[in-house]
């Protein structure tokens, strides 16, 4: 197997003995792509109805297993026509930022009104299938291997007839097969609810905020339960998803659920379940390691800000930001609020660092979505990237100290406990202001580090080439035997020379907030020249380690052998 081989031409080495500051000039639009020039639609423009402003999700996978990434475009739908949207894209990459539409030669093409892309090797077969959240019956198309899809939705039980929004995998009773979480946002129906300016017979005052009348909320509707669907193989093989959410602890309440994440939250080595709910607290789920979850939300500290408030949570995100050998946690808010950093003090209690890291000031008058932690400089400490934008293009009229469309946020990790908000310079995409929704990385220009597509509403996807990275780097990806083919839910360690704890990445394909990205652990390295160990720890409980591997490249670790292949420069 091929890790990114068509993107080896080109390949960046790395050489240097220290690693200059970044500047916001290395985050680049770039405008020499060909074939990303699909609107991707998400109802009104004037955002009339809740419908209409989430937005709609992407994904980057693997498809057709020739190397690199290629990239799905969900679509959404409009009052008009909303069961006949435009058809959902599977873009293929042909390399040099080329991407030729093969929807229809795929079998793919999906109209419904869809929301969040979530791709993984459910069937363990080898090749990444896709599962769609819609208004409406959602969809999972399994990938046939010869280039095409298959709709399965019905076959294995699946299909939900709600208003889903994210969707996440992994394999929470560790038996070798991926199950599915899918946040569900409100009940809603047009007929239901009057739209901004409109009136229905006996209705209630229109919904204002900050003295604009606006679309109805969702503390205005009624919230939809979220589901989670345990993967069952018969003796025949035969795969069925069966809802357990109930049984397993996690549906007593609803709570207008918009992003969900699973990460081991008490470091016990399995998956908790953290999830975003707009406008109310959120949720995290504590794993006993046999698939049956506990609400500790309230006890962790993770259900509401340090003031004990409520917050709007829209996207998340975890990495060991701190490097003390645990997992915290960033979630993104409305505006006139901020982003909030949880850091875990190691034994399963959270503290909200928002302000003493300086996250929350810098953050206040953005609307956050997507959001993700990876090390963008390759300085050794993962940043934090926002994709912003408002929901009330109404915020336009009146002074607010917000906007409709915003720049994004690239918060960057000073390594000292503190984050720093890259302003943008003359040529920069932070530069770019758009109501953006989703942000979803990959290595899309094969220089060893990490570029990032991000969504907007009722607009084009917008890719950004990074050329922030000038230190040393490393890509993992495993492949599963035992565990989950593509490895979800794998710990991957690296140890480095004169550091206390290992640098630490998970095997996801979430990105956030509905989307999805390919399942590579990345690490920036910094000045370090040399790794003295790497480890897998496999969700299946064995654990592969390599002395010594070499850095500047891409390895692919196999869990039955402990074969390693290595791609470099």
């Amino acid at each position: 197997m091929r890790i990114g081989s068509s993107l080896l031409l080109g390949l960046l080495t790395v050489a240097g003995c220290s690693v200059p500051q970044p500047s916001p000039s290395g985050m680049v639009i770039a405008d020499d792509t060909q074939g990303l020039d699909v609107v991707q639609i998400a109802g009104s423009d004037n955002i009339d109805f809740i419908i209409d402003s989430l937005g709609t999700g992407a994904a980057w996978l693997d498809y057709d297993g020739d190397g690199d990434s290629d990239l799905y475009l969900a679509q959404g739908a409009t009052r008009e026509q909303p069961t006949a949207g435009p058809p959902d894209r599977l873009l293929r990459n042909d390399g040099d930022l080329r991407f030729v539409d093969v929807t229809d030669q795929a079998g793919l093409g999906d109209r419904r009104w869809t929301f969040g892309v979530a791709t993984a090797d459910f069937d363990n077969d080898g090749d990444p299938d896709i599962y769609l959240t819609n208004w409406g019956a959602d969809r999972l198309y399994r990938n046939n291997g010869d280039g095409s899809f298959s709709d399965v939705s019905a076959e294995v039980g699946l299909g939900d007839e709600g208003f889903g929004s994210s969707a996440t995998w992994s394999d929470i009773d560790r038996d070798g097969d991926l199950d599915l979480f899918v946040t569900r946002y409100v009940e809603f129906g047009f007929e239901r609810y009057p739209g901004r300016g409109e009136r229905l017979s006996g209705d209630r005052d229109p919904c204002v905020w900050k003295n604009l009348e606006v679309f109805c909320g969702p503390r205005n509707l009624q919230a939809s339960p979220d589901r989670l669907y345990r993967q069952d193989v018969d003796e025949e093989g035969r795969r069925t998803f069966v809802e357990i959410g109930r049984e397993a602890g996690i549906a007593d309440d609803a709570w207008y659920g918009l992003a969900a994440h699973f990460f081991d939250a008490d470091n016990d080595g399995d998956d908790d379940l953290y999830v975003a709910n707009d406008s109310v607290q959120n949720s995290l789920f504590v794993n006993d390691g046999h698939g049956k979850f506990s609400d500790q939300s309230v006890l962790a500290g993770l259900a509401y800000n340090e003031q004990g408030m409520e917050q709007a949570g829209m996207g998340v995100a975890s990495a060991d930001e701190d490097h003390d050998g645990d997992l915290d946690l960033a979630v993104s808010n409305f505006s006139h609020d901020h982003h909030t950093l949880y850091r875990s003090s190691g034994d399963g209690w959270y503290l909200d660092a928002s302000f003493p890291s300086g996250l929350g000031t810098a953050s206040f008058e953005n609307l956050g979505w997507g959001m993700l932690f990876e090390d963008l400089d390759h300085d050794g400490w993962e940043d934090l990237y926002v994709a912003h934008g408002h929901v009330y293009p109404q915020v336009d009229t009146v002074s607010l100290g917000t906007t409709f469309r915003q720049a994004d946020g690239l918060f960057r990790n000073d390594g000292q406990g503190g984050y720093v908000r890259l302003g943008p310079d003359d040529g920069s995409a932070l530069a770019r202001v758009a109501s953006s929704r989703c942000v979803l990385p990959d290595d899309i220009d094969g220089d060893g580090d990490l570029d990032l597509l991000v969504t907007q509403h009722n607009d084009v996807p917008t890719l950004i080439r990074n050329d922030l990275a000038r230190g040393h780097w490393l890509q993992v990806a495993v492949r599963g035997s035992r565990s989950p083919r593509d490895g979800i839910g794998s710990r991957v360690e690296v140890q480095l020379a004169g550091e206390a704890h290992p640098r630490v990445r998970w095997i996801r394909r979430d990105a956030s907030y509905l989307s999805s990205r390919r399942p590579v652990a990345h690490f920036g390295l910094g000045e370090h020249d040399a790794i003295e160990r790497l480890s897998v720890y496999w969700t299946s409980g064995s654990v592969t380690t390599l002395d010594g591997p070499e850095v500047d490249r891409r390895l692919l670790v196999a869990e039955d052998t402990g074969e390693v292949e290595s791609n470099s420069p």
